[in-house]
Formats: structure tokens, C-alpha cells, sequence
């Protein structure tokens, strides 16, 4: 998952630039915390995501590549929103926010669930 360049891979980029790995602490931790909790719902409703239909994934998909050329933009100094979290407290919520959001690892924890869980029921 880390070799193709996600949101989270380009935003722990840019803070680590900016702030250092003590600066980038609060929002890394949020982006860890998050992971697991993404991978939690996903478990829980992945039978849900399986049964639904193909439209669906693939407007998942959409959403997720529009925002990945937001977060590209931004990175690059295109600034879409007026305020900076500066605050620890506000970097580890945008940590959290960045990977709630992210289509991209609900498409990863779902493909992966379903190849192990496949895997283990067919035999």
C-alpha cells in the first residue's frame, strides 16, 4: 500500500518537511489511530461493501482521485482554505480527518478482507 503515493504518504511528506518528525508527531499519530479505525468499520460492514453494486466502488474510486488532486494541489502550494492547523491537537484531528476520508485505504482494507476471508472459506 505505501509504494503508490496517497494522500497520507504526500501529507505525512509535507508535515515532516515543514515541521520535522517531532512537529509531524501529532498529525502522524492521527493518520496510525485512524488506520486502525478505518480497518475496524471496514470489517464490520464489509459484507455490506460486497453486496454493493459496481456504481458504487467505482464513484468510491472517482471521489477518492478528485481528492487525491486536491491534496496534490495543496501540497504544492495551492492554497484551497484560508486557515493552517497549527495547533497539536488540531494536526493529530487532520491526521484523522486525512485517513477517514480516504477512499484509497477503504478500497485496500476491503480488497485485502475479501482475499483473505475467500481464501479461507474456499478451502
Amino acid at each position: 500500500m505505501a509504494i503508490t503515493p496517497g494522500p497520507n504518504n504526500l501529507m505525512a511528506m509535507q508535515e515532516s518537511r515543514l515541521r520535522s518528525f517531532r512537529g509531524s508527531y501529532p498529525f502522524l499519530l492521527g493518520l496510525f489511530v485512524s488506520f486502525f479505525i478505518l480497518d475496524f468499520f471496514t470489517f464490520l460492514f464489509m459484507n455490506e461493501l460486497m453486496s454493493a453494486p459496481t456504481l458504487v466502488l467505482n464513484s468510491l474510486k472517482c471521489i477518492g482521485s478528485i481528492y487525491l488532486v486536491y491534496l496534490i494541489f495543496s501540497l504544492f502550494g495551492y492554497s484551497f482554505q484560508a486557515k493552517h492547523v497549527t495547533s497539536s491537537n488540531g494536526r493529530f484531528w487532520a491526521g484523522m480527518l486525512l485517513n477517514l476520508t480516504n477512499v484509497k485505504v477503504i478500497l485496500y482494507f476491503f480488497s485485502w478482507l475479501h482475499f483473505i476471508f475467500n481464501a479461507n472459506f474456499q478451502k
